[in-house]
C-alpha cells in the first residue's frame, strides 16, 4: 500500500489502495497521507484512492529548498505516468489545492473532474504574505512546535475541536514530523503562487468547490461568490470548519462518490 519514487526533486512517498475510478487525494499545509487515512480507508471500498505526501511534508524527501506548487504539480504527474494512469479525478485540499491548481494548468487532459477542498485560487493578500513570513521566522528561532499547536486546531470549526480532540492530536503529531526545511519551502511556495482563476474558470471539466460554514480561514459568504464566479458547483458543509474529510466525513465521502460516478 506504502510506496516511493524517485522523482526530480524528491523521493515521494505515496498510497495506493483500492480499485476502479482513480481518485487522487493531496493534502494540506502540515499535513501528510495519515491525514487522510480513515477517510482513504473507507473510500478505498468503491474506488481506487491514491494519496501522496507532498515534497517536504510527511516522508517525502526534497533534493532542493528552492521549488514550488508548480514543481510540486510535477511530481503528480510523474508518479502519473509512472503508474500509468489516462483520467483522473483530482481533489487538493487547502495548500493541496494550490498544487491541484498548477497541474491543472499544465496537465488538464489527464482529469476526469476537479475539486478543491477548502481551497482557493487566488494568490496570497499581502496580509497573508505577512503571516507566512513571520511563520518562517518561527519556523528558523526553533519555533515548529508552536506553531502545529496553534494552527492544526484552527483548521477545525471552533464547536468541534473538543469533538475531535483525538484528531487533532494526531494531526499535530503528524505535523511535528514536517521538517523545518520542507515547512518554510511549503510557506515560500504558498506565499509565491499565482493567481489561476483564469485556468480554473477555462477548466473543462466537472468542478467542485467544498466550502465549511465554519471554515476560520476562508469566509463562507466570500467562498460562495468565488465558486459561483468560477462556475464551480458548491458543496456546503454546515458543520464543518476546514476539515470536512473529517468533521463531516460519510457527507463528504457521499458527495466524492456522487462525483466520481
Amino acid at each position: 500500500m506504502i510506496h516511493y519514487l524517485e522523482t526530480k526533486i524528491s523521493k515521494l512517498r505515496f498510497s495506493d489502495r483500492g480499485d476502479g475510478e482513480v481518485l487522487i487525494l493531496l493534502h494540506g499545509y502540515l499535513e501528510a497521507i495519515e491525514t487522510f487515512d480513515a477517510f482513504a480507508e473507507d473510500l478505498a471500498t468503491h474506488v481506487r484512492v491514491i494519496c501522496i505526501d507532498l515534497p517536504g511534508h510527511g516522508q517525502s524527501t526534497t533534493k532542493t529548498k528552492d521549488f514550488g506548487v508548480e514543481e510540486m504539480a510535477e511530481v503528480l504527474f510523474e508518479l502519473i505516468l509512472k503508474l500509468k494512469l489516462s483520467k483522473v479525478h483530482l481533489m487538493g485540499h487547502s495548500m493541496g489545492g494550490y498544487v491541484a491548481l498548477a497541474f491543472a494548468d499544465k496537465y488538464s487532459d489527464y482529469l476526469a473532474s476537479f475539486s478543491l477542498l477548502h481551497s482557493t485560487a487566488n494568490p496570497d493578500t499581502d496580509e497573508k504574505k505577512g503571516n507566512r513570513i513571520r511563520e518562517i521566522d518561527l519556523v528558523s528561532r526553533g519555533k515548529k512546535e508552536l506553531i502545529c499547536n496553534t494552527a492544526i486546531p484552527n483548521t477545525f470549526s471552533r464547536k468541534n475541536q473538543n469533538l475531535f480532540g483525538k484528531e487533532i492530536e494526531d494531526m499535530v503529531r503528524i505535523a511535528l514530523i514536517t521538517s523545518e526545511e520542507g515547512i518554510v519551502a511549503a510557506l515560500n511556495a504558498m506565499m509565491n503562487r499565482s493567481d489561476r482563476n483564469d485556468v480554473l474558470k477555462a477548466l473543462q471539466v466537472p468542478k467542485y468547490s467544498f466550502i465549511g460554514k465554519e471554515d476560520n480561514f476562508i469566509p463562507f459568504d466570500k467562498g460562495m461568490k468565488w465558486a459561483d464566479a468560477n462556475d464551480m458547483n458548491s458543496i456546503v458543509f454546515e458543520n464543518s470548519g476546514h476539515m470536512s474529510f473529517i468533521e463531516e466525513k460519510e457527507k463528504c465521502i457521499e458527495v466524492i462518490l456522487d462525483i466520481l460516478r
